[in-house]
Parts: C-alpha cells; structure tokens; sequence
C-alpha cells in the first residue's frame, strides 16, 4: 500500500493530503472591490497588507471593506496574505536551495520562527520537512 500511495503521490492512511495542495483563491464571488484588493496583493506577493493600503485600493471604508473581504473570500485579510506568502515559499522549497532563513525573509517575514510557525499551520510540515518531501 505504501509503494502505491507514494506512486501516485498520496500518503497512506492516516496522513494529511493538505502537504499537496496550494492555495486556490476564490475569485469568482463577484464583489469587483474585494478583487481589486485580492488583484494587489497577489501582485504584491501578499506583503503590504495593511488595511489602509488594501481598503484605499478596493476603494472602500475598513471597516466595509473587511466585512466584505471576509464574506467574499471566507479569509481575514491577515490570513488572506500569509497563505499567499507560503504558497511563494512552498515554491522557493520545492525547486530552489536557498536557506530556509533566506526564505522566510525573501517572502517578507523578518522573523524566521514566525514563519515556520506560519508555515506549519497552514502546510502542516515545517518548512524543512516539506523541502525534503518535496524538492525536486
């Protein structure tokens, strides 16, 4: 079963499929002013996600802005950002050798064990676990 699950790269019974997946924003919810907030950050590689910045971009109040955000993608804007940035990260792992300090940095974290706190809750592998999963 084992030469199976690593064949068709599933993990046996028992462990996570989240270590394959990336992160799939929802896009299609159809509130032009989230998207253009979702549009920069995506573009900005999720740094620079005060709310003054992504409320003046959707061209909203905060406070609106937030309500709708969060209705519009199921994500808090702070949340929103970090899926973005380890998803860069999850990236960097897989297909280059930089450090994983370098890393955390490189993708706007100044403080490398935030990140691999980060990191682990979203992935579930810490970010050397998953380099060692997953690099190519």
């Amino acid at each position: 079963m084992g030469k199976t699950a690593r064949m068709m790269l599933v993990d046996p019974p028992g462990r996570e499929q989240r270590y394959y997946s990336g992160f799939a924003p929802r896009l299609t919810h159809g509130d032009a002013a989230v998207l253009k907030a979702q549009h920069f950050l995506q573009a900005n590689e999720g740094r620079d996600a005060s709310l003054a910045v992504l409320a003046n971009e959707s061209g909203l109040e905060q406070r609106t802005f937030l309500r709708r955000f969060r209705k519009a993608t199921g994500l808090t804007t702070t949340d929103y950002a970090q899926r973005l940035r380890v998803a860069k990260a999850q990236e960097l792992l897989q297909f280059g050798s930089l450090p994983i300090e370098r890393i955390s940095w490189d993708v706007g974290y100044s403080d490398a064990g935030a990140f691999r706190k980060v990191f682990f809750r979203i992935v579930g592998l810490t970010p050397g676990d998953f380099r060692r999963r997953f690099h190519s």
